[in-house]
């Protein structure tokens, strides 16, 4: 069946495999997101990456000539803490595993992060490269004292230059699981939070007024089907043409690159 696409009004864009690799930007990706913004689309840059902040995503993507503000991105950080702000009173006391891109999200959502013996109503974990006994030991106790418990993602991998493999976020998520025997709400791709809270941030749209671009069969157009988006494979990253044609139920539109979704989008 084909897909209307002049009714879609925002797009959520993966940046892994999509407008980089690596430290290389993707020829093509900086003349979508200028055609997107002239024609009055809008978009935003979605990571599952819960470490840095908006703000030293977009330096990185400058230096590679791919201009993007600081509020055109959306990381797993940000829904994770928004999931918890919707439910939580500012000055709600968190406890946060995960790094710096965390825990400025939680403080700019107006949440208190505490360390130490500190009590906490909330249980924010994310990837921690400085994950030890002593966090899991104060997230165990806080989540068997009544805390929530929110996880960025179940990344169990994470891939790393010289395509290598890493523990991702879903490993400490998996040893506070086995301590608490408590499953935390995953907020990061495919789960529906993540693009939920896009959907907020590009004005309130709906489902089907939205569309998500990745590279990934698994968390992309697999979330984003499951959210009521349409979905767009672009085979610059992880899945192959091979791969693509097998989906079932296929996305609603494979193309090469983002550069070929400008034609997709805006055929002349």
């Amino acid at each position: 069946m084909s897909v209307d696409w002049s009714s879609l009004k925002g797009v959520l864009i993966d940046l892994d495999g999509v407008v980089y690799t690596g430290r290389e930007p993707i020829p093509g990706a900086a003349r979508f997101l200028g055609e997107a913004r002239r024609r009055g689309l809008k978009f935003l840059l979605v990571t599952n990456n819960s470490t840095t902040s908006p703000e030293h995503v977009a330096e990185r993507l400058g230096g590679m000539h791919v201009d993007v503000q600081p509020s055109e991105i959306l990381t797993s950080a940000q829904a994770a803490v928004g999931y918890v702000r919707r439910r939580a009173q500012p000055g709600t006391h968190v406890r946060v595993v995960g790094e710096a891109g965390l825990r400025q999200a939680a403080e700019e959502e107006g949440l208190v992060v505490v360390d130490g013996d500190a009590s906490a109503e909330w249980v924010i974990a994310g990837l921690d490269r400085a994950f030890n006994y002593e966090k899991l030991a104060a997230a165990t106790r806080a989540i068997l004292g009544g805390a929530h418990f929110v996880a960025t993602n179940a990344d169990a991998l994470l891939p790393v230059e010289g395509g290598q493999m890493v523990p991702g976020a879903g490993t400490m998520i998996a040893a506070i699981k086995t301590a608490t025997a408590v499953e935390p709400v995953v907020v990061g791709k495919p789960e529906p939070g993540l693009f939920e809270h896009g959907l907020q941030r590009m004005g309130g749209l709906a489902p089907d007024q939205a569309a998500m671009i990745g590279d990934r069969l698994d968390t992309d157009v697999d979330g984003g089907r499951r959210a009521g988006l349409r979905t767009i494979l672009v085979l610059t990253g992880v899945t192959t043409r091979a791969e693509a044609a097998e989906a079932n139920p296929p996305p609603d539109a494979t193309l090469p690159d983002l550069a070929s979704v400008t034609d997709l989008l805006w055929p002349k």
